[in-house]
Parts: C-alpha cells; sequence; structure tokens
C-alpha cells in the first residue's frame, strides 16, 4: 500500500473512531440521565401534592359517619376518589384496572389498621388517606392516582424524538467532518507526496546513470532541506566516480609504465645473459663486464617493484613507523655523503647546508625518511633537462618545525600543474617520455603527513620542495 493510501486510511480511521467514541459518550449520558431527569420533573409534582395531601387527611379525619355521596363530591375538588372496603371487598367506588391493582397491592403489602385515626400511604404513583370506621367496620379511602402529567408525557415523548434526532444529526455530522477531513487529508498528502516524487525521480535519474542534473523542489522547509541534502550527495557521489575513474585510469597507466619500465632491464638482463652463454664474451673482463650491466639492471628493476610495494602498503595502511628521536641535518649529511659514492659526479652535485650549527631534533623513521630522499632525489634527476643537475638541501628552525628545502635547478613545473603534482598516479609528463610511475610524491607527502609535517612546492629558480617536520621537544 502507497504512503498517500495508508495515511488517508489511517487518517480516516482515527478521525472516525474518535467521533464515534465522542458520540457513543454522549448517548450513554444522555440515557444514563434520563431516568434522573423524569424523576426531577416527577418530585416537582409531588412537592405540589403535599398540600392536597394535608387537606384531604383533615376532611377524612373530620368525618364521623359517612356520607360517601358527599364526601365523594368534596373529595373530587382534590382530583382524589373515594373507596370503601369491606371485610376485603369494595363497597363503593368505580372498579376498574388501577383500582384493582391498588387493592391487590393492599393484600400483599399492606396492613390495613383498625384503629381510628388516619392513615397515609404512597403506594408507585397513587396516594392513599384511609381511615377505618369503627361503627360500620368499613375502611374509607381517598386515592389521587397520579398518572402522568401532560407535560412529562410530552416530555417523554419530546427526549425519544431528541434521542433519535441526535443520533441522525450525531451520524450526519460524523460524514460532514469525515468528507472535509479527507478532502484536507488528500491535500496534505499532496504536499506530502509531491517532493517525494520528485526525490524518487531523482533516484531513478540515478539509477540510469544520470548524475549531472540536480532536483529542484521550492515548498516545506524540511522537505527542501531533504532535496538539498540529497543534491550534495548526488554531487559527493558524482565526485567519487569521477575520481574513481581518474584512479582507475592512472592505476593502469601505472601499471603499463611500470611494465615498461620493467622491460627495459629485462631485455638488457637476457642480453647480456644470452651473450655471455653464446660465448660473445670471451674473456674473463667481458663476462665481469655483462655480469655486472646485469646486476645494474636488476637493481633498476628492483627498485621499480619497490615502489610498487611501497605503494601497496601505503594504499592499504600497512606501511610501518618506527620513530625515534634524532638530528635531520646528520642523517641528510650521511646520506649526502653515501650518495656521492655512487652518481655521477660530473652530472649530479648535491650540496647541503644548515640554519645553525645546532638544529632541534625531531622524531622520524630512518627508513622512510631514506625513502623520501631517494624518491626526491629521483624527481630532480628524472625531469631536470640540464647536463649538469645542481641539488641544494637546506636545512633550518622556523617556529615549531625544523624545515627541510631541497631545491634543483631545473625549469620547474607549470603553475597550472604545480597543485597536483602530490596526487597519486599524477605526472606532468602525460606522453610518458620519460620513466616514472606518478606514485613517488605522493609517497613522499604520505610519509612527511605521517610524521605531523606537511611538504609544498613552488618553482623558484626550479623546483622547490619544503618539508616541515615538528620538533621533538
Amino acid at each position: 500500500m502507497s504512503l498517500k493510501k495508508r495515511m488517508f486510511r489511517d487518517n480516516m480511521i482515527i478521525l472516525f473512531l474518535a467521533l464515534l467514541t465522542l458520540m457513543f459518550i454522549a448517548l450513554v449520558v444522555v440515557a444514563v440521565f434520563e431516568d434522573a431527569l423524569l424523576k426531577d420533573f416527577e418530585s416537582m409534582d409531588n412537592a405540589k401534592l403535599d398540600e392536597n395531601v394535608t387537606s384531604i387527611m383533615q376532611i377524612m379525619n373530620q368525618e364521623d359517619t359517612m356520607d360517601w355521596d358527599a364526601l365523594e363530591q368534596k373529595l373530587e375538588g382534590y382530583d382524589y376518589e373515594l373507596l370503601v372496603l369491606k371485610d376485603g371487598m369494595m363497597v363503593y367506588g368505580n372498579f376498574g384496572e388501577e383500582q384493582e391493582e391498588l387493592l391487590q397491592s393492599f393484600d400483599e403489602e399492606t396492613d390495613i389498621g383498625t384503629g381510628s385515626g388516619v392513615e397515609l400511604f404512597y403506594h408507585k404513583k397513587t396516594t392513599v388517606v384511609g381511615k377505618y370506621i369503627q361503627d360500620s367496620g368499613e375502611y374509607a379511602m381517598a386515592v389521587h392516582f397520579l398518572g402522568e402529567k401532560w407535560w412529562l408525557s410530552s416530555f417523554r415523548h419530546s427526549f425519544s424524538v431528541f434521542f433519535i434526532v441526535f443520533i441522525i444529526i450525531g451520524v450526519a455530522a460524523i460524514g460532514v467532518i469525515l468528507f472535509f477531513s479527507s478532502f484536507f487529508t488528500k491535500i496534505l498528502g499532496h504536499r506530502i507526496m509531491e517532493p517525494l516524487n520528485v526525490l524518487i525521480k531523482g533516484a531513478k535519474r540515478i539509477q540510469a546513470g544520470n548524475l549531472n542534473e540536480d532536483i529542484y523542489y521550492k515548498g516545506d522547509e524540511e522537505f527542501e532541506n531533504v532535496c538539498n541534502t540529497f543534491n550534495a550527495m548526488q554531487k559527493t557521489v558524482l565526485q567519487d566516480m569521477e575520481q574513481r575513474l581518474k584512479d582507475e585510469k592512472a592505476r593502469m597507466d601505472m601499471v603499463t609504465g611500470i611494465s615498461h619500465d620493467l622491460r627495459t632491464p629485462l631485455t638488457s638482463i637476457q642480453g647480456y645473459i644470452k651473450g655471455i652463454l653464446d660465448g660473445v664474451a670471451d674473456t674473463e673482463e667481458k663476462k665481469k663486464v655483462y655480469l655486472q650491466t646485469a646486476y645494474e639492471a636488476t637493481k633498476e628493476m628492483n627498485v621499480l617493484l619497490q615502489k610498487l610495494f611501497d605503494f601497496c602498503r601505503l594504499e592499504s595502511g600497512q606501511m610501518p613507523f618506527h620513530r625515534i628521536k634524532g638530528d635531520l641535518a646528520e642523517f641528510a649529511a650521511a646520506y649526502v655523503a653515501q650518495k656521492e659514492l655512487v652518481i655521477d659526479s660530473n652530472r649530479v652535485t648535491i650540496s647541503l647546508t644548515k640554519g645553525a650549527e645546532i638544529l632541534p631534533e625531531i622524531y622520524m623513521d630512518i627508513e622512510q625518511m631514506r625513502r623520501i630522499f631517494d624518491n626526491l632525489l629521483e624527481n630532480s634527476i628524472k625531469y631536470v633537462s640540464k647536463d649538469q643537475i645542481e641539488i641544494k638541501i637546506y636545512i633550518y628552525e622556523e617556529g615549531s618545525y625544523v624545515v627541510l628545502r631541497w631545491r634543483d635547478n631545473g625549469n620547474g613545473v607549470p603553475e597550472e600543474k604545480l597543485g597536483n603534482i602530490f596526487q597519486k598516479f599524477y605526472r606532468c609528463d602525460e606522453a610518458r617520455t620519460k620513466k616514472g610511475s606518478g606514485v613517488g610524491l605522493y609517497v613522499v607527502k604520505y610519509i612527511v603527513e605521517q610524521h605531523g609535517g606537511k611538504i609544498t612546492a613552488k618553482n623558484a629558480g626550479g623546483l622547490m620542495f619544503q618539508l616541515y617536520f615538528p620538533k621533538g621537544d
């Protein structure tokens, strides 16, 4: 069942039950208090009756010898009639249903006295004033049958009519209220379903692969916020998809590039080993040269594979860090001294200077710090298109950081690309005329940040990196 139908149904049920309950309570109240109202009216009539009873008792008390006809005439003025009993039988008066019922009640419930005084009885709606005549042994009764007054009967009739009319009006009122409630419920349902339909349409559009269109809704603030949040989510999904596609393409390019870069040393190794096997290297000196060249090719392959391995560990968050407190300048001096032994000094020169004789120590991972220097050195050698490559390292203190400045004498990076060089798989050389995987500087940035630092890059007579490491105080 749709939300709109469910909301309409539930609202109608709740309203109908509420009105039905209210009407039922009203009917119960009316039914409960009907007898009380009638008794109130009857008691009002009985209040008038008290004066007549007193007068009748006086009349009955004054009569010692009874002239029944004369007495009856006196009683008629008070709406009383005369009944005379002797030996349980009526000897004077009209005999009808009311009289018979009265006599039966006297036989069953009332002990008629034999004294000389006047007695007063009330039985149902009948008032009886009685007196025993000792001479004749008769019992005279002035009887007033209250019956039901015209206005009381009218009230009963009116009450019944009111009860029926109340039910009819109540049912009609429930119908009218349900009609208007259904009308406004439909309006409310439309207002709720409108933004939901917009969201459903947007979700189906996204399901179809279209994430470029925003949904538009102008109305209730809450639904506007939902729609705006939906648009923001859509933009985030689109950006993630675009970034994922870029990363996937870059990853494929990296694999292709590394495969291409591996092919060269692998081919070289195969060629030199085959030369040895075929006897081309027929002297010990040639064999040594061939083997040394093959060995250098294996080292180049190992560097490429190590980069790939480092990237995989970095992506999985499994890159180990074991920081110790040490002097960054001393580490840099040892690194430069080591590299000067293996690099071609006629092509690459590295200089190191310090901003002060003694610099604060930092917490660093020696292996990861060496990886930073290796990647920066490889980047400078690879992309400086000059016969003589000059690399200047300057270490100094700035605020709460120890800063390592690395600058080469190349042509730098185009300004529009400078902000992207730390992204993974990013290569300024999109034509791949130079070897590279596009992860070297990304790894450098990651390691620096894991040390609690930051890295920047800018063009300053070449490409200059500034690495900020927190002091180890």
